[in-house]
């Protein structure tokens, strides 16, 4: 299912996509079996959609079975106790009253917009008000929401794209977003040409636009790159097209996802130096011809990429790049931080698959860093790592035979350990750090069940190196922690895509536990007791 294409030469079209896929296995499914069951997921990894789907025992077209926005019992005479109603809506006892309609119209225009499109538009016939606000509400359309009157049958893609651009074009107000995620453009071309420019000349702001996706072939239209008015974009299953011929015209553009899509390098560079405003960049199984991101941008605040075919990630100048997280597959990758001075997230770095270099130095085990070799911003690094086969002993001379550093006598103060398994090697690595980092005050360990977690925090430490003798106990020591002390919990894996584009995440690797906490205290000879 995935793109680790790099080992096995460049893919620049999607008939090298279809035939490294046919080869991958003579018994194994079809390029396009693996394609129909990367789509679902990859579109699972997309921001959630404004209006949920309805579900299919909700898509009836029936008056009788959608609630009115009044609170007036005359139409519930038959059903005094308010039966049917959703809660919220319940009238008051005897009331009668309309109390939605007292609400301004900007209030009532959002509750609109938070409606599926066709109960948004229904909502006219309440009053001669009501009628004037549906034309002024922004316009949310959703092929996800798009179904045969009376059936919870989904309208095929030759009629769902002739609906999508019938209602655009028919609202007389803005568009804020249109999200198109299960239609097949399959001998449309002309209609999906059609549809990307009746968007841009509506000014739509949001727009996700996946192709689904048989055949592989069909081309992204150009006029993608002339909607101004786009804040966030998305985009699933294209080939894109060529910038050199096509400039991007995208001033507003703040957040790019490219999903599945085949985009070469200097394309990439386009839109970077053309979108002056764009924060948030990223990438989930894209091909990129030539397999170099290069990082070059005044505005970027994080960049995301998930199993991409990338051979190489350089951050060339990037001052406001918060955030560098990648998931990476394949063989051997350099990631190269040259200058992003507000750098905070970085990882995962697989220390089996990527070669780390900064400021022009490889960074490696055992070395003395330089100062220009460092990132003094950083906060937050996730690296991955595999336990060898070495002897203990062999091992526990190693870390004995270590000295400390800055970032682990002055900076570290939480440690996240994921997969913790109470084996000898990470016990040695973990009282290393223990002993050495002075300022720890948080140590966190993510397993696949969290009752494992709390069972395994009494027995994280058992009688080896320099912290033996652990007393593991469930109460504070009285008089509260003191300023040495440490907290254990146990965490849940955080990591997924949306959490690391979302930048009020503020880690998106893992997320603490801390109702169910132990504190260590640290003894006079340095030693930890729980």
């Amino acid at each position: 299912m995935d793109a680790a294409a790099a080992g096995q030469g460049e893919l620049r079209t999607y008939a090298d996509v279809e035939e490294f896929f046919n080869n991958m296995s003579s018994e194994g499914p079809s390029a396009q079996d693996r394609i129909d069951y990367i789509v679902p997921y990859i579109i699972s990894l997309l921001p959630p959609p404004y209006v949920p789907a309805p579900d299919a025992a909700d898509a009836s077209d029936s008056e009788d079975e959608h609630f009115s926005l009044t609170s007036s019992s005359s139409d519930d005479e038959g059903d005094p106790a308010g039966a049917g109603w959703p809660a919220v809506f319940l009238p008051a006892q005897g009331d009668g009253q309309d109390r939605i309609s007292r609400l301004s119209n900007d209030l009532l225009a959002n509750v609109i917009s938070r409606l599926p499109t066709k109960e948004a538009a229904r909502t006219m016939v309440l009053s001669a008000r009501w009628r004037c606000l549906w034309p002024a509400t922004p316009l949310l359309v959703d092929d996800a929401h798009l179904r045969y009157p009376g059936e919870s049958r989904e309208i095929p893609g030759f009629h769902a794209v002739r609906a999508i651009s019938r209602c655009v074009a028919a609202h007389p107000g803005p568009v804020r977003g249109v999200r198109v995620t299960r239609t097949s453009f399959h001998t449309q071309e002309y209609a999906l040409q059609r549809m990307v420019a009746g968007l841009a000349a509506k000014s739509v702001q949001d727009l996700v636009l996946f192709n689904r996706p048989w055949p592989l072939n069909m081309p992204l239209p150009d006029d993608i790159l002339r909607c101004a008015s786009l804040t966030r974009l998305y985009l699933g299953v294209w080939h894109f097209p060529d910038t050199a011929a096509h400039r991007p015209n995208l001033p507003n553009l703040q957040e790019l996802g490219l999903f599945h899509t085949i985009i070469a390098d200097r394309d990439i560079d386009a839109l970077l130096a053309r979108c002056r405003k764009l924060k948030i960049l990223s990438f989930a199984m894209s091909y990129n011809s030539d397999s170099r991101l290069r990082v070059r941008s005044r505005s970027l605040s994080a960049v995301v990429e998930w199993r991409c075919s990338l051979e190489e990630i350089i951050v060339d100048d990037a001052p406001c790049l918060e955030r560098l997280v990648f998931d990476s597959i394949g063989d051997r990758r350099i990631v190269k931080i040259v200058q992003a001075p507000r750098l905070e997230v970085l990882g995962f770095l697989d220390l089996q698959l990527h070669e780390l270099q900064i400021g022009g130095i490889v960074i490696k085990a055992g070395m003395n860093v330089r100062p220009r070799a460092m990132l003094p911003s950083l906060k937050i690094f996730a690296v991955k790592s595999i336990p060898g086969s070495t002897d203990t002993a062999d091992r526990a001379g190693f870390w004995e035979s270590l000295g400390s550093c800055d970032c682990l006598r002055s900076h570290l103060k939480t440690l996240v350990l994921h997969g913790f398994q109470n084996l000898n090697q990470e016990l040695l690595f973990l009282n290393y750090i223990l002993e050495k980092g002075k300022m720890l005050k948080t140590l966190c360990i993510v397993r696949s069940e969290i009752d494992d977690v709390i069972a395994e925090a009494r027995h994280v430490v058992p009688e080896v190196g320099p912290t033996s003798g652990f007393i593991l106990e469930r109460d504070t020591p009285s008089g509260g922690s003191s300023g040495s002390d440490i907290s254990v919990c146990p965490a849940s894996r955080c990591w997924s895509f949306q959490h690391a584009i979302d930048l009020s995440v503020k880690d998106p690797f893992y997320a603490s536990r801390h109702d169910v906490t132990w504190i260590a205290c640290r003894t006079e000879d340095e030693s930890l007791c729980f």
